[in-house]
């Protein structure tokens, strides 16, 4: 007899303080319709804009104040996700790259688990679990289909996050297994200053989040249109 493998929660890049405002109760109802067990935070929960080595947007809070707005932010997730691997994205480790610009040895530097004062979370750099690899997306992949592009590299199942604009899923199937890429959109909000730059885009980010129930994945979008149940005026 097979091993029941628990179905799982993937919760995309947040950027948090940048995440949309309903975003949280979103989660919390897939996970209670899906009924899944594990919870995996693929990366980049927070933004970090004020350290950015990109030019930052005047009107943004400084380091301090983005800090404990984006604390706050992530204790709420914690709260309700008390348990969960998180995935380290770009943006989560923009502090150490600015402190290794700067010749700050690692040994200077606190664990992300007390910055974010999250005990029960797992914080690494991928994850590999019942045949499925979980990567935030960021110097492994790229194009139209991220995920399945990482399945061709790495021969097994993929879920990746990092390209807020790319979600669902595509298969890929050879003789010997099957395999699924799946990239899980994002859950941030478009329309805040650090995102500026990319107002003017034509091609906006997917929110949406990623399950896998019973070894098949599927993405969920967040309905935030007028009149929906996840729309900002609800929150």
């Amino acid at each position: 007899m097979s091993k029941r493998h628990k179905n799982k929660l993937i919760i995309p890049d947040l950027h948090e303080p940048c995440t949309r405002k309903g975003a949280l109760a979103f989660c919390r109802d897939v996970r209670r319709k899906f009924k899944t067990e594990e919870t995996v935070f693929i990366g980049d929960v927070t933004d970090w804009h004020s350290i950015s080595f990109h030019a930052c947007h005047p009107e943004m809070p400084g380091p301090k104040d983005e800090y404990e707005l984006a604390y706050k932010s992530v204790q709420k997730w914690h709260k309700a996700f008390p348990k969960a691997v998180v995935i380290k994205g770009n943006h989560d480790r923009r502090i150490i790259r600015l402190a290794e610009s700067v010749n700050i040895p690692a040994k200077f530097i606190r664990d992300y688990k007390d910055v974010w004062d999250t005990p029960g979370w797992k914080w690494v750099d991928d994850y590999l679990k019942d045949g499925i690899y979980y990567n935030h997306g960021d110097g492994s992949t790229s194009g139209l289909y991220p995920a399945y592009n990482l399945v061709r590299k790495m021969g097994l199942s993929c879920v990746t996050g990092h390209f807020h604009s790319c979600a669902g899923v595509k298969y890929l199937v050879n003789p010997l297994q099957r395999m699924f890429g799946m990239d899980v959109g994002s859950l941030i909000d478009d329309k805040a200053m650090a995102f500026a730059y990319g107002q003017r885009m034509k091609i906006r980010s997917v929110l949406s989040v990623g399950v896998i129930v019973d070894g098949v994945p599927q993405v969920i979008p967040m309905s935030v249109g007028r009149g929906e149940k996840y729309h900002d005026s609800r929150f």
